[in-house]
């Protein structure tokens, strides 16, 4: 009709007449054809509404009619849409969300990449590193005009002191420009200014919302005040709004003071850069390009290494997008192993309903609005689901929160957002699609002449179905076949983490952290009296055996220090090694088997001479000898004699870090001839543990150790106490945090293809009943019937197997990266996996077989 008007104005207006004239004519003339077009379109889009609300309303009254089925879907929907949200989420917030921080696509991190031959092995490689040393920091600071650059070298736990109030609390040092690189404005006060970030600068603090005001009391006339942080005044000159963090998550800000030397010489700082207004990052990688840090050349060997620029959040998702790739992988198995499921259980649904289909159509029903009607189902199944899911997964996040490594969570937390809910929307409309597709296909092939076929087309047509079951059955056990796998591998790497010998005796062992960054300490006789009364104090508690303080335990990272080794088949040669201070009872309270020479002891003080213990590893990987005693080594310009080797520990490697926890070189010196300077730079990145052997379980332990520390220094409180057992934990948090979630959606898929197995066979035996009666009636035995409608479900459970295992020898590769000490073609996981589905799939499968002994053949004679 639009085009016959469009024609008549044009004719009218070729003839002479403007267009409103030509156009008002015209709806003169068809006003009553434009009515009734108009009538007639509201009434067809009408009834296209009332159509689809009675297939929606017929929908809800049969799933009224069969609440079991409907609380099965449901509930299978939800655990699967919830599972698939929750770990979205945790992609949407790692890779998608935009970071809190203003213009985030402009927010970029400094890299440097190398090339060239690196490690032992002689090969050529390249590497890339978002950490910088002093130099280089200095040269993007001052010769990038495109960015603002800001540098931190990350966050460390120390003492804060207001009043009467100590508090350990986690304080980031950051270079003057990094709040303005990161776009964060104080609400009160300012950031720190370049004056300030120098060695000798004005001791300042920032502070966060929170510390304002749940320690100073929101009183805007903090700004200016003194607090003691670190055992000195601090002047605070800013406080962060609220719900504002720093990548690092930050109680406190003070300056970086940034130089080439100590800390300055390693890649201890982390570089973020903004563009400025008008700027590319294409401006910023040319200037980055020109710039060659010293670091660069020591690097590399042959070939160029250079200076570039990646986005933020990229930087930030590096580590963890494997194990999030994993997880995401991992639920969407589930979701294809429900869907499957359901899709089964709708299509026996459709065929139940065979008869009234037919009948429908043989009335004057359409294909398409049966198949409308059909659809119906899954879809408000999804949609309730879905959002039942959506709710599961908003609560879940708090407990993946609480589970997952602090270091995991990305800056602004886990939540759901309009592109989670999008994506739940999603995947809750391709489930309806998914578990309808088989209903769709099943009313193509009805039709009435079908229906009334004698009994064996019929017969034919049930067994086509079967077939169509098996297929989706073995799909899921394929699935589940691989998620086993993955989660068994895991497993067996957790297990061979969890068990590597420790090299130390955990037993009635409670160890203590306190920070000693502390002006008060940097005094060494003040460092040594503070360890000295406080283990001896410690040695006076009832029940306790020994007492010693340690720079770093078992199952802790320690300090890497060069060392070169000045005698022997390895003189001249420099390594990087672990570097400890310990007092002298420090391997009695381990039990750490000294192995030859002997121990520390209290005359190896700061006049006596420099001694060292070495591990066994330090020895024979550096040293080239078992037996070290006399050999002479210097680290930070202080040659020592090794008098002892001590066994290795396990520990978490900072040199090589080829797994969360390994052995590697370590060397031990006595706290009281460890240089105070190189002390005080290991106290800004660890804090010594004081540890506690008892003779048996000792009620009030950590009471009366943080009593013996008060009564030498009352500000200088404990952070925790943890046994070892919590500090390996602790090690291994990423592997059991996969482990578990893995382990559950492994375990889901399992029960979901065991529920398939037992639904196929219970509906063979419901359809083969009346066969079934007939043949026991001729002669046929129960254990015959058995076997014979059984095998349905055992077919399809060994071609899912066979399936699964080809799938599994691609799919293993993915997480060949988050294995340890496990072949990723370990055969005793996967005979284990193959052993636990044969048994449990045999069970699902002959469990509803056992209807068939209480078949009575006589009535089904009668019957017919």
């Amino acid at each position: 009709m639009a085009e016959h008007l469009q024609e008549k104005v044009d004719e009218l207006m070729s003839g002479g007449m403007s267009r409103p004239d030509a156009e008002a004519a015209t709806r003169r003339q068809f006003g009553n054809a434009l009515l009734i077009e108009e009538h007639s379109r509201e009434v067809w889009q009408w009834a296209i509404f009332d159509s689809v609300l009675r297939d929606l309303k017929y929908a809800f009254r049969q799933l009224r009619r069969n609440p079991g089925f409907t609380f099965t879907v449901l509930l299978t929907l939800s655990v699967a849409i919830g599972a698939n949200t929750a770990v979205f989420s945790m992609v949407n917030a790692l890779l998608l969300r935009p970071l809190p921080y203003p213009q985030p696509e402009r927010l970029g991190s400094l890299v440097s990449h190398y090339e060239g031959i690196f490690g032992s092995n002689g090969k050529a490689t390249s590497e890339d590193d978002n950490s910088s040393d002093g130099e280089t920091w200095e040269l993007v600071r001052d010769n990038v005009p495109a960015v603002i650059a800001g540098a931190t070298a990350g966050t460390r736990g120390v003492n804060l002191q207001i009043g009467s109030s100590i508090r350990y609390v986690r304080a980031q040092r950051v270079s003057a420009g990094y709040l303005e690189a990161l776009g964060v404005t104080p609400i009160f006060g300012r950031s720190f200014t370049k004056e300030e970030d120098k060695p000798d600068g004005a001791k300042v603090v920032v502070v966060s919302y929170e510390i304002w005001k749940s320690l100073l009391g929101a009183d805007r006339e903090a700004i200016g005040k003194a607090i003691h942080l670190k055992g000195e005044p601090y002047t605070v000159v800013g406080v962060l709004p609220p719900h504002s963090e720093t990548p690092d998550k930050a109680d406190l800000l003070t300056p970086l003071r940034p130089t080439r030397t100590g800390e300055g010489e390693g890649n201890n700082y982390g570089v973020i850069l903004r563009l400025r207004d008008g700027a590319s990052w294409a401006q910023a990688d040319a200037q980055l390009a020109p710039l060659h840090p010293g670091i660069l050349q020591r690097r590399q060997t042959r070939a160029p290494a250079w200076l570039y620029a990646v986005p933020l959040q990229k930087d930030f998702a590096r580590d963890q997008g494997t194990p999030v790739f994993l997880l995401m992988s991992a639920v969407a198995l589930v979701l294809l192993i429900a869907g499957a499921n359901l899709a089964g259980l709708m299509l026996v649904r459709v065929l139940r309903r065979h008869g009234e289909i037919t009948t429908r159509l043989s009335l004057g029903a359409t294909p398409a609005s049966v198949l409308r009607q059909l659809m119906m189902e899954p879809l408000v199944l999804a949609l309730i689901g879905g959002s039942i899911g959506v709710a599961m997964a908003a609560n879940v996040l708090g407990l993946l929160a609480r589970l997952a490594p602090p270091d995991s969570i990305p800056v602004g937390g886990l939540g759901l957002d309009h592109r989670v809910l999008w994506f739940a929307l999603a995947i809750s409309l391709f489930s309806s699609l998914f578990i309808g597709i088989l209903p769709a296909l099943e009313l193509r092939r009805m039709d009435l002449r079908s229906s009334m076929t004698a009994n064996a087309s019929r017969s034919s047509s049930a067994a086509a179905r079967s077939r169509m079951r098996q297929a989706l059955i073995a799909g899921e056990v394929m699935l589940t076949v691989v998620l086993l796998a993955g989660a068994g591998l895991l497993i067996r790497t957790l297990v061979y983490l969890e068990t590597l010998p420790p090299g130390f005796d955990a037993t009635n062992v409670l160890t203590a952290k306190a920070s000693l960054d502390d002006a008060r300490y940097h005094d060494p006789v003040a460092f040594h009296k503070l360890l000295k009364q406080s283990v001896d104090a410690m040695k006076r508690i009832p029940g306790v055996e020994s007492a010693a303080v340690g720079l770093s335990l078992p199952y802790e990272r320690g300090l890497n220090n060069g060392v070169v080794i000045l005698d022997g088949p390895s003189a001249g040669k420099e390594y990087t090694s672990s570097d400890a201070y310990v007092t002298p009872e420090y391997f009695q309270s381990m039990r750490i088997p000294i192995l030859s020479g002997r121990g520390f002891a209290e005359s190896d003080s700061a006049s006596s001479e420099t001694v060292a213990l070495a591990n066994f590893t330090f020895a024979r990987k550096l040293l080239g000898s078992n037996d070290p005693v006399g050999r002479h080594i210097r680290s930070n310009g202080v040659t020592y004699t090794i008098v002892g080797m001590v066994a290795d520990v396990t520990k978490r490697p900072g040199i090589m870090q080829t797994a969360p926890l390994a052995t590697e070189a370590v060397f031990y010196v006595p706290a009281t001839q460890m240089s105070q300077n190189m002390v005080n730079v290991a106290h800004v990145w660890f804090q010594p543990s004081w540890i506690v052997r008892t003779n048996g379980p000792v009620a009030g332990l950590a009471e009366a150790m943080q009593k013996a520390l008060s009564d030498c220094d009352p500000s200088l409180p404990f952070v925790g106490f943890h046994s070892l057992s919590d500090i390996q934990a602790l090690a291994l948090q990423q592997q059991r945090f996969e482990v578990l979630l893995l382990g559950i959606l492994a375990g889901l898929a399992l029960l979901m293809s065991l529920v398939g197995v037992y639904g196929l066979v219970s509906n063979m035996v419901v359809q083969r009943t009346r066969e079934i009666g007939i043949r026991m009636a001729l002669g046929s035995s129960v254990p015959q019937a058995m076997i014979e409608v059984g095998s349905s479900g055992i077919v399809a459970v060994l071609l899912g197997l066979g399936g699964g295992l080809a799938l599994s020898a691609i799919s293993v590769r993915l997480i060949k990266s988050e294995l340890y000490g496990v072949q990723i073609y370990d055969p005793l996981t996967f005979t284990a996996v193959l052993l636990l589905l044969i048994l449990a799939a045999t069970a699902a499968t002959f469990l509803p077989t056992r209807r068939i002994a209480r078949i009575d053949p006589a009535s089904t004679l009668r019957v017919e």
